[in-house]
């Protein structure tokens, strides 16, 4: 299975510097046995899609989705709208919207199915706040968050889901979770998938997400149990993303 990296943009990049930004990383170096994503925010989708032009590197992928296809939900985007851009995958449950926007678990479980039925990529983000971890919470939390998420999910072999394992006290904090922390909670998510989902649990890629940068990524992705990363801060810069690419495949 190839490591998966996404870069995730957040609230930056409009069409102008989301498609110069396309641009310049097609430029990079790439490696051909990494997956690689760019989460851009709904309005730099079209532009991202343009600057890519027949180019299937990186992949097209969106920040949020709503479950409904159609309907009275003023400001919200369906998946088949994102599938019109070729949008391949699409976050859920960012923390940041967990607690900033009020999303529920049961949001993201509505989410995530309407993501695979409509055949794009749900990127499932689950993670323990601080305190949470301080009381020692954090398993029982992100057991519940996971499976939560994939109550309604299908693995029948055509579209796969991945789990991004977020701590929210590492997520822009340059205070990374360690990779054998990340391992120990990847561990536990993949026993939840196993349970609820059998041997096609083995097929979904478990990411970590949380200062990810170039000092630390290789060894986030050499970790036994670790698919690939999430990346924030340090995937604004094109050539940065690109250096930090390399580094997730030095081979």
């Amino acid at each position: 299975m190839k490591k998966l990296l996404i870069a995730n943009w957040k609230m930056h990049y409009g069409p102008i510097k989301a498609g110069a930004w396309i641009r310049a990383f097609r430029r990079e170096r790439l490696p051909k046995d990494v997956d690689i994503a760019v989460a851009v925010p709904f309005v730099s989708l079209a532009a991202a899609r343009a600057s890519l032009g027949r180019a299937s590197i990186p992949a097209l992928a969106a920040q949020n989705v709503f479950w409904a296809e159609e309907g009275a939900f003023t400001g919200e985007i369906s998946p088949s709208m994102l599938k019109e851009f070729g949008t391949e995958y699409c976050l859920v449950g960012h923390s940041e919207r967990r607690a900033h926007l009020g999303e529920t678990d049961e949001m993201v479980q509505k989410k995530a199915a309407a993501l695979q039925k409509a055949g794009i990529i749900p990127v499932i983000c689950v993670g323990e706040t601080e305190a949470q971890r301080k009381r020692g919470e954090a398993n029982k939390v992100v057991r519940a968050q996971v499976q939560a998420a994939i109550t309604d999910l299908k693995m029948d072999g055509k579209v796969p889901v991945a789990i991004a394992y977020e701590p929210v006290w590492a997520i822009g904090s340059g205070k990374p979770c360690t990779a054998q922390e990340a391992k120990q909670m990847h561990e536990v998510i993949r026993v939840v998938l196993q349970k609820k989902l059998g041997a096609g649990a083995d097929e979904i890629r478990i990411i970590y997400g949380g200062s990810v940068d170039l000092r630390n990524v290789s060894e986030y992705v050499t970790t036994t149990g670790i698919d690939g990363c999430l990346v924030g801060g340090a995937s604004l810069d094109p050539r940065n993303f690109g250096l930090l690419c390399r580094a997730a495949n030095p081979a």
